[in-house]
């Protein structure tokens, strides 16, 4: 066996997690920063700000719209921007970026492939057979979707706990589509070993299914 083919498995939980370079956009972002006319660094407000060609972060400022020039982006992973000249005091409105950001970065996603290859019997970076990369995507997006619970849950905390925002109902939809993306991990792993659709033999005999994979029911 290779190693982990992660380009291919990454690509499988972004896209069922909705979470590849187009699927976040942010809009008529106004930067967090103070507008003195001497500061030039600001934060967006969401984090993993995607870094493209061609561009895909634009800044739109009095009569400048979406524009990819005048500002750095300096820092992708927390959102910071040094623009080429300090805004002004206020004046100038409006003061804006377009752009689009991830949930997580790549070693965030690598992570939970890991985990998932654990949970079916495999070795850390080592390949699992092809035939098994359904459910391995499955089962990582069962952490992927159980990590936005936690997130989202944590940002209703640091914001004082607003009683209208009703944060259970966020979180419990993740925590379903976890128990979703697991479930389907179970029956994807299952009828691998069942040899439904499959070609070739179990890449592992590691983990017991209360049945000889090799040997036909009798």
């Amino acid at each position: 066996m290779g190693a982990t083919n992660y380009p291919l498995l990454i690509g499988g939980v972004r896209t069922f997690g909705n979470d590849t370079e187009t699927n976040n956009p942010k809009f008529a972002d106004t930067p967090a920063g103070i507008r003195d006319g001497v500061n030039k660094i600001f934060r967006l407000s969401a984090q993993n700000i995607v870094v493209s060609t061609p561009p895909s972060l634009f800044l739109t400022y009095g009569s400048i719209t979406r524009a990819a020039t005048g500002f750095t982006l300096t820092d992708a992973p927390s959102g910071y921007i040094t623009m080429g000249t300090a805004p002004d005091a206020g004046t100038t409105q409006p003061f804006f970026f377009d752009y689009y950001f991830q949930w997580f970065v790549d070693n965030d996603i690598m992570s939970m492939i890991d985990a998932a290859t654990l949970e079916l019997g495999g070795q850390i970076g080592t390949d699992l057979d092809p035939g098994l990369y359904p459910a391995q995507v499955q089962y990582a997006l069962f952490h992927f979707w159980n990590r936005r619970a936690s997130a989202t849950a944590n940002m209703f905390a640091s914001h004082g706990g607003n009683a209208d925002a009703h944060p259970e109902t966020v979180t419990n939809a993740f925590r379903n589509l976890a128990k979703d993306a697991k479930k389907n991990g179970d029956d994807l792993r299952d009828m691998f070993y069942k040899r439904f659709g499959k070609r070739n033999a179990p890449a592992s005999a590691t983990i017991t299914y209360g049945f000889d994979p090799q040997t036909p029911p009798r």
